[in-house]
Order: structure tokens, then C-alpha cells, then sequence
């Protein structure tokens, strides 16, 4: 009988040692570093550092949660790191507007419940605004938690728009745009190719493989992208590939670049046959 009891004493104790905690404050601290991030960099960190403990972006919206149930029971608790997968399927269809404080606080309560059922973040969560992914939320309690850290109450209301509006739509940077231009110029034209795949087996395509090149290029480097198709002078089914620059759609400027003269017939606006 005393075996025993050393033994579930023995067993809880170790249990103890290896819950992970994060205090309050490290989370309150952290939320402005992740919302700058997302505002900077239009995407979700991979990982958090909450005081002197890393966390995933799925354990991060489990702790945002708790922490802004907990402020608003005037409560700086210790959140407990909890392992979380992500969400599979994560889907989203949430319109610009405002979430009252008593709806986020509400909502925050569904995330934490849904994460202790399930295990893993939902695939959304639906507010009064639409259906809001996981990274939405992520954003969306970091500047909670953020407003709580500058005024030391939480806000009213939070705003909230489409995670598409918020994350990288990405015009791309210069160099990266300049490498992909330059190495397709390289290409020469041949009717033998139409795709991206046999352009650069044999080294050259028409302007269907030539777009088909340089539009996943361009998306692989997360740069949006789109390829339009239009009729021109030698052909009804033309296409050539714009990407977005400063806030416009802009064509690749194939003379520049010294593309072969085949390419070089733009349009500025046509079908669209892909896009990123």
C-alpha cells in the first residue's frame, strides 16, 4: 500500500516537472513582435518565442486565447503549452468589418475548447463577420493581446478583413524578379514546346510554354503573378505573363530583358488563364 502511494506521488511529480508554462507578461510582450511581423513580413511565424520558451504558431493562438480569457477575468495566469497540431484544411471566407469585445472574448473561449477536444487548431472559426482561419486569428488576438500591452485594458472592438488582403500578395523583391526574368531570357522560341516543363528540356517553347515557365517561376517565388491570353496580329491565342507592381499589374518586360522577338507582344489586359 505505501509502494503505492510512493509511487502515484512519484508519478504526478514528474508529471509536474514537465508541464511547460509561459507567464502572462512573456505572452503580453511577445503578441507586438507578432503582429509586426505579420504587418511586415504578410505572414504568420513559424515559431514564437514567449519568454525563454519557443512555441509553434498553433501552440501561439492557444496561448493568445487563453491569455485574453484570462485578462478579462483580470487574471495574469500562466498558460500551460499544450502540444497542438494544425489545422488540416484551414478554410476562410470573412468579410472587412469589427468584432465586438464581447464576441472576441466568446470566440477565444470556442478556439481553447476546440483545441482541448481536438487537439489541434480548428479549421476555422465562424464570427459575425464570416469564417476566419487559423492565421487570421493569430493576427487578429496578437493585436488583442498588443492593444492590452500599450493601454493596459483590452479594446472595444478588433477589425478584421480577409486573411487574403493581409498576407503576402507578394510583389516580390527586385532581385528575385530580375534573377527569373534574366534566366528565362535565356530561352529561345521554338513551336515544338508549349509547356514550361519541354521549354527547358530542349532549351526553347512558344509563348504558351514561355508563360507556363515564367509564371511558376514567378509563383514559386511567391511573387503574384497571372497569365493573360489575348489575340495580337500573327495569332487569335497569344499569352504573356503580368505581375503585380506597385499596386498594378504590370507586363514582364520582355524587350528589356532582351527576350527572343517572338515574346515580345504584350497586352494589357486579355483572359485569364492562371493566376497567384
Amino acid at each position: 500500500m505505501l509502494f503505492a502511494i510512493v509511487m502515484a506521488f512519484s508519478i504526478s511529480a514528474v508529471s509536474a516537472a514537465n508541464t511547460t508554462t509561459v507567464d502572462a507578461n512573456s505572452i503580453i510582450k511577445s503578441s507586438d513582435t507578432v503582429k509586426n511581423y505579420v504587418e511586415t513580413k504578410k505572414a504568420v511565424p513559424t515559431t514564437v518565442t514567449v519568454g525563454s520558451k519557443k512555441v509553434t504558431s498553433a501552440q501561439y493562438l492557444y496561448i493568445l486565447s487563453s491569455t485574453v480569457t484570462n485578462l478579462n477575468k483580470n487574471s495574469k495566469k500562466s498558460v500551460t503549452v499544450k502540444t497542438i497540431a494544425k489545422a488540416p484544411k484551414p478554410v476562410e471566407n470573412v468579410k472587412t468589418g469589427t468584432l465586438s469585445k464581447s464576441e472576441y472574448i466568446k470566440l477565444a473561449g470556442k478556439i481553447t475548447t476546440f483545441v482541448n477536444t481536438n487537439g489541434r487548431l480548428p479549421n476555422f472559426i465562424t464570427t459575425s463577420k464570416g469564417n476566419m482561419n487559423p492565421d487570421n486569428l493569430i493576427y487578429t488576438y496578437s493585436k488583442i493581446v498588443a492593444f492590452y500591452k500599450t493601454n493596459n485594458r483590452l479594446p472595444n472592438t478588433v477589425s478584421v478583413k480577409p486573411w487574403s488582403t493581409t498576407k503576402s500578395t507578394s510583389e516580390g523583391s527586385p532581385a528575385t524578379i530580375d534573377a527569373i526574368f534574366k534566366k528565362a531570357a535565356k530561352y529561345g522560341y521554338s513551336h515544338a514546346a508549349h509547356d514550361a516543363a519541354t521549354l527547358v528540356k530542349i532549351g526553347a517553347g512558344d509563348c504558351w510554354a514561355m508563360s507556363d515557365y515564367l509564371f511558376k517561376q514567378l509563383k514559386a517565388a511567391k511573387v503574384k503573378a497571372r497569365i493573360i491570353q489575348y489575340p495580337t496580329a500573327y495569332a487569335s491565342n497569344h499569352r504573356s505573363v503580368q505581375y503585380y507592381k506597385n499596386g498594378a499589374w504590370v507586363n514582364v518586360p520582355y524587350r528589356t530583358y532582351g527576350f527572343n522577338s517572338m515574346f515580345n507582344n504584350v497586352g494589357s489586359s486579355g483572359t485569364v488563364i492562371a493566376s497567384c
